[in-house]
């Protein structure tokens, strides 16, 4: 046994540091090259016939072997077999924590996310219990809005992190995107994606776990349904512990933009409200492109979040009702008594919000939609300044157009229909549909430009000889009358709940240009691996058509006799079908009733990946044999 010169406790003679405070022991071999680690997963002089056997996976002994070479070199290079099962591809990127790599697993063939711990944090037992004991608490989360955590591997000289893999982007790349188009993410976008990272959040902090660095990098999009996914749960509780603790590394840990005035405090019983201060700065970024204290120093920052006020987005969109303010300031309250207690909390203030939206626009004249003009600010990444520091100095004016109205608004005459109250009344009256489905999500609501698609195209507006008169001033924008029309998305009428000819219930949700078919009770579909809220299936509008849908069926398939899903079979085990035999999959809608087509799949046995009585994932099945069956839904 080695004795640890800092804190005189012992490790193993192989041991290269403390096991116990992570410091370096003596006669710690130097390090490798990265070269240096064998491509195929065993160690110089090893026999492949030790390495692959029996299941395919390596023996014990050559597995011991090349994590001693893993260890040695800190770094994993391609070929290389973690915990017997997950071959390394390339590098994905590096983290506080360590390295990131893209993996799949050799059983199964499903790729997974395999992110090794940095040497100074593996060595050190209260950072290794802590892993293990917010790892269990993880494995629990089964929840379509957060990244799954698979395993927790732990080895003598090393610890491994097996993730989900979302192909897609972070959100912080999307909201880039949005900052250099010079355009706003419309406020449909933003309070879909948003209640999905609530819902996440939730579920996590439902089991202990609350997050502490929660950022838009750290929220996934997936590619192919445009579902959030939450990620790295737990792991920044765990880094400052290992950081914070035992008279080492002292300081505040997560990332400033987004770190709660407790936080910044250096307290220690911190809790979930420290998420729900993140959470409101996030849905700030969202709408606007930029976080709201930002400044030349981490102390410019820190003194911001501690004493500054957070700008009203509606002074600076025309088209971001005020409720959404009221959210931002409740959730980013200095004092975390005075926030939201729960994300859950939260949830049902925005659900009331948009609820309140509907009910006046039914008072409105509902269904008559009425489509105005706001002026809405472009987006770049200079930072908000705001009020509260130096009262004497007013806030930087940064959506002057937006300003402009908001005052010639303010100006008008009170039988001029574009006063703002009236622009918000004509903004009201085309939310057509709110449905509030629990954990399904954000009910949908049409076409104000706020809860819409994410690009429209500008109207021309007449205006009378007296209204003409009083045109605006050089360099801001006149306001204009809203004009009356129908309803322009052919998706509006299918929202809201529907009964299949089974029984079954469902919450049809806009989302973008899409509606989603939302299971209400996943109790409905028993053994196929659905869960509360997800969409079924979705309907997209065909060109030209008004009454005719294109159809994406989204199969998890029956499992076989005697066997269940596991949880993390979920991304594997299920198909998306859109045609059958070449024929695209087609829904009608005769004002009353939805008739869709839906498919049918046998899958082979050998589609499904079984251990025991357990599915634990599936492949090939989009080589199913499929028919296509017609279903039938009304209003219930």
């Amino acid at each position: 046994m080695k004795t640890c010169p800092d804190c005189s406790k012992s490790s193993p003679d192989d041991s290269g540091f403390c096991l116990h405070c992570g410091a370096q022991l003596a006669n710690v071999p130097p390090a490798a090259t990265p070269s240096s680690a064998p491509r195929d997963g065993t160690v110089p002089g090893a026999p492949m016939s030790d390495v692959l056997q029996g299941s395919g996976g390596p023996s014990p002994a050559a597995s011991a072997a090349a994590a001693s070479v893993i260890a040695a070199s800190g770094v994993l290079s391609p070929g290389v077999i973690v915990d017997g099962k997950y071959k390394i591809e390339r590098q994905l990127g590096e983290g506080g924590m360590g390295l990131v790599y893209l993996a799949r697993d050799i059983h199964t063939q499903v790729p997974v996310v395999v992110k090794a711990i940095r040497t100074e944090y593996a060595h050190r037992q209260e950072f290794r219990d802590r892993i293990l004991e917010e790892g269990r608490a993880l494995a629990r989360i089964d929840h379509p809005n957060v990244v799954r955590l698979n395993a927790v591997v732990v080895e003598p000289n090393a610890m491994y992190l097996v993730m989900q893999y979302i192909e897609g982007e972070a959100l912080d790349h999307r909201i880039e995107r949005y900052v250099q188009a010079r355009t706003p993410m419309a406020v449909a976008e933003t309070l879909h994606i948003f209640r999905m990272v609530l819902s996440g959040v939730a579920a996590a902090h439902s089991e202990g776990v609350i997050h502490r660095d929660l950022k838009p990098a750290n929220i996934l999009m997936r590619a192919r349904d445009g579902v959030a996914k939450v990620t790295d749960f737990g792991i920044a509780k765990a880094e400052e512990d290992a950081k914070a603790g035992r008279g080492k590394t002292q300081g505040i840990i997560g990332s400033l933009l987004y770190m709660a005035p407790e936080q910044i405090s250096g307290r220690r019983d911190l809790d979930k409200r420290v998420d729900v201060y993140a959470l409101g700065i996030l849905l700030f970024e969202l709408l606007v492109g930029r976080v709201p204290f930002d400044g030349p120093s981490e102390f410019s920052i820190m003194k911001l979040h501690l004493e500054g006020v957070i700008p009203r987005i509606s002074q600076m969109r025309a088209d971001v009702p005020p409720f959404i303010d009221e959210l931002i300031q409740r959730a980013c309250a200095k004092s975390r008594d005075d926030r939201f207690g729960s994300c859950e909390e939260f949830i049902q203030a925005l659900d009331q919000g948009v609820a309140a939206v509907q009910a006046a626009a039914h008072a409105a004249a509902y269904p008559v939609a009425l489509q105005p003009d706001p002026a809405v600010a472009p987006l770049t990444r200079r930072p908000v300044v705001p009020t509260g520091l130096n009262p004497a100095t007013p806030p930087e004016p940064i959506a002057p157009a937006a300003t402009a109205q908001a005052e010639a608004l303010e100006d008008a005459p009170a039988d001029e229909p574009s006063s703002r109250r009236g622009l918000w009344i004509g903004l009201l009256v085309g939310v057509v549909v709110l449905v509030v489905a629990g954990a399904g999500g954000l009910g949908a609501a049409w076409y104000a430009g706020w809860i819409g698609p994410p690009h429209r195209t500008q109207r021309t507006h007449t205006r009378s000889s007296s209204s003409a008169a009083t045109t605006a001033p050089s360099g801001s924008v006149a306001p204009h009358p809203v004009e009356a029309s129908a309803p322009a998305n052919p998706l509006a009428p299918l929202a809201g709940p529907w009964k299949s000819d089974s029984g079954r219930m469902y919450d049809a949700v806009i989302s973008g240009n899409d509606v989603e078919f939302r299971i209400r009770d996943a109790g409905d579909f028993a053994g196929q691996g659905y869960v509360d809220g997800e969409a079924r299936f979705t309907l997209t509008p065909v060109p030209g058509e008004t009454r005719t849908f294109a159809v994406e069926d989204k199969i998890r398939p029956i499992p076989p006799v005697g066997k269940t899903y596991e949880p993390k079979s979920r991304g594997t085990c299920q198909e998306v079908w859109s045609a059958v035999d070449r024929k695209p999959l087609r829904a009608q809608f005769d004002g009353t009733r939805l008739t869709v087509d839906m498919v049918k799949i046998l899958p082979a046995p050998t589609m499904f990946e079984v251990d025991g009585n357990k599915v634990i994932g599936c492949r090939g099945l989009k080589g199913a044999q499929a028919s296509k069956i017609e279903s039938t839904y009304t209003r219930p």
